[in-house]
């Protein structure tokens, strides 16, 4: 008998790596949750907690689940939709899921809104919103050119925050292809091995960003440890990656131009998370 079937069997206590992952999955749910997503939106986004919370089905005892159940709120609902989705395909009222196509134009979508509003809560409107939300350019760029006019007009309404960003960047094309040329107009596209390392960057440091404002703007309202732990992996993730773009950009064949044109754009960008590490930290210290 394996070690897992014998501590499942035995209903021994959690153990920290089974909390951890609970951990993990409560504050994801949480942070979906927001950011105001659907239930069903939820599920999709969270694709990736689908192998832990498999494992602690798997290698837990049912009173070890209901311990984590009662102690994280999000981990219980999370385990409520896979119960229900599951009850349903097993009686055939539920579809296998397959496209996610929708539910990720939301999710994309609602990540867009929920930073524009904090960031317009700070007083950073108009233009000036443009730079702090280079992160989400990729995701707004693939809205624009995938979605239906339809289902982008729908999007808009439901979602304010984006269809002010989409206005901003649009104008902001329409500024640039005015010009007979500009400081960067000359340099070449990057290459594919670049682009999916400034990619990777750009999508860590946007999820960090938008959540150390969450925290910030939740401090006090409740107890946010477990959104701290999750977001400090987010941290420690993008660190490794920041501190390993000057190598990357110097094995790669592009212009000096283009180097430090990637290095201004991430040093705003760490820049601006330190910042908001910093302001945790002050209010967590008071």
């Amino acid at each position: 008998m394996g070690e897992a079937k014998r501590r499942k069997q035995s209903g021994a206590p959690v153990s920290a790596e089974h909390r951890r992952m609970a951990v993990r999955i409560d504050a994801r749910f949480k942070q979906f949750e927001a950011q105001g997503m659907q239930e069903a939106e939820i599920f999709a986004a969270m694709s990736e907690s689908l192998p832990d919370f498999h494992h602690l089905i798997v290698a837990t005892s049912p009173s070890a689940m209901d311990t984590l159940c009662s102690e994280f709120a999000g981990f219980y609902r999370f385990a409520k939709i896979i119960e229900t989705i599951a009850a349903g395909i097993a009686a055939g009222k539920v579809d296998v899921p397959g496209g996610k196509t929708v539910n990720e134009e939301h999710r994309i979508a609602a990540a867009i809104d929920q930073r524009v509003r904090q960031l317009e809560a700070t007083g950073i409107t108009g233009a000036a919103l443009l730079e702090p939300m280079v992160g989400h350019m990729l995701d707004l760029q693939r809205l624009w050119s995938t979605t239906s006019d339809e289902t982008l007009a729908s999007l808009c309404r439901k979602y304010p925050g984006l269809y002010r960003y989409g206005v901003l960047m649009e104008a902001a094309v329409v500024a640039q292809a005015k010009q007979p040329a500009n400081a960067y107009s000359h340099l070449p596209e990057l290459p594919d091995s670049l682009k999916a390392v400034v990619s990777k960057l750009l999508s860590i440091g946007t999820t960090l960003e938008g959540g150390l404002q969450s925290i910030i703007d939740a401090t006090g309202q409740r107890d946010l440890w477990m959104e701290i732990e999750l977001l400090e992996e987010h941290y420690q993730n993008w660190t490794a990656h920041w501190t390993s773009l000057p190598d990357a950009l110097r094995a790669t064949p592009i212009p000096e131009e283009s180097r430090l044109l990637m290095m201004q754009l991430f040093e705003a960008m760490a820049q601006r998370i330190n910042h908001l590490r910093g302001q945790i930290a002050e209010k967590r210290g008071r």
